[in-house]
């Protein structure tokens, strides 16, 4: 029953995280950015119909990437939320992972009660079971 639940979460992970992505993964469109420092902040910077856009990053992860490239993910209709196309920050937000680990921790909690320490009557009623003997097509 746990390799059950198991395998359904993260069929069902799977399946939510294209649909659930902002900006939206099929919508959106991929550019490469420059990482630059602006008053001791870094930032990625790229343009889209001649305006600039920039997207603040995290200083400590990136402060030895300035002056390289990296890529972006952002919506036509709406530019100035783009966000950095990387596993942590765009498919893996630290709130969602922490909120997908507790209905995880709680369909197992489930699952572990519902299939140990099983009633007394039930267990007698599986323990006398017999199966019924019947044709080779019925």
């Amino acid at each position: 029953m746990i390799k059950s639940v198991l395998i359904l979460f993260i069929a069902c992970f799977i399946v939510y995280l294209p649909f659930s992505r902002t900006p939206d993964y099929f919508d959106s469109d991929v550019t490469p950015a420059l990482i630059e420092v602006k008053s001791d902040s870094v930032f990625a910077v790229f343009k889209e119909s001649g305006k600039t856009y920039s997207v603040q990053l995290d200083q400590k992860r990136f402060q030895s990437s300035i002056g390289s490239r990296i890529e972006i993910r952002y919506e036509l209709s709406a530019p100035e939320h783009a966000k950095v196309n990387q596993i942590i920050g765009y498919w893996l937000e630290p709130k969602e992972l922490i909120g997908a680990i507790l209905i995880l921790l709680v369909l197992l909690i489930a699952a572990y009660a519902t299939t140990h320490q099983p009633d007394a009557a039930s267990l007698k009623e599986q323990i006398e079971f017999k199966k019924e003997d019947t044709g080779k097509y019925v």
